[in-house]
């Protein structure tokens, strides 16, 4: 018998995590309508009962997970930008780099397919919580570069921010085609484009 068995609470939040972890998983392979609270106590190895112990209905079990998974997102992103430096190419590069080290979260399809199936208040939750986790911080980046005259004084950097995150949340998908070149490859060229434009380079004298 270990000297320091764990306390109720401790075993509590141990398992709170398991199951955060787990439907967070199913959630992202299967999306939210195509998951069960019985698949995901299957996964967990718990009773159904047990699990509806920690969370009352799936929807309140949905968005846990996505609170959870945003606010990492948020605390990596801003790090990873704040270890970038201060221009933004490498700003950019360090935003996708965070974000192709993560599983691959889809956000496009969870606002179209799996929000849309929560309660108002919930959606109106994890949209805010969306908007000020994921999209604020790089917005916030193309308007500091705006200031510091690194781009366009017309450029909209809610607009850019969207196109940034669509380009890398699309990596893992196109990198997945035959021939195609590596994730760090097809991220460069996104950043190329947004930074530099697609027209020829016109060289002069």
């Amino acid at each position: 018998m270990p000297d320091n068995p764990p306390s109720p609470k401790e075993v509590s939040h141990s398992g709170r995590s398991r199951i955060l972890d787990e439907a967070e998983r199913l959630f992202r392979t299967r999306g939210y309508n195509a998951v069960t609270m019985r698949d995901i106590a299957r996964e967990v190895g718990i009773r159904q009962a047990s699990l509806y112990y920690h969370f009352p209905s799936k929807e309140q079990l949905f968005v846990a997970v996505t609170e959870r998974m945003f606010e990492r997102h948020r605390t990596g992103l801003q790090q990873a930008i704040h270890d970038a430096g201060g221009d933004l190419r490498s700003q950019l590069h360090a935003s996708a780099r965070w974000f192709l080290s993560q599983p691959p979260v889809h956000f496009l399809s969870m606002f179209h397919t799996d929000m849309p199936s929560l309660g108002e208040d919930n959606l109106k939750k994890l949209s805010a919580c969306a908007q000020q986790c994921i999209f604020e911080p790089i917005r916030q980046i193309f308007a500091e570069a705006q200031e510091r005259g690194e781009i366009r004084d017309n450029a909209r950097p809610k607009m850019l921010a969207g196109f940034f995150l669509s380009c890398i949340e699309s990596v893992p998908y196109v990198s997945n085609f035959p021939d195609t070149a590596k994730s760090e490859v097809i991220v460069n060229e996104i950043i190329s484009v947004l930074l530099d434009g697609i027209k020829p380079q016109v060289e002069t004298d």
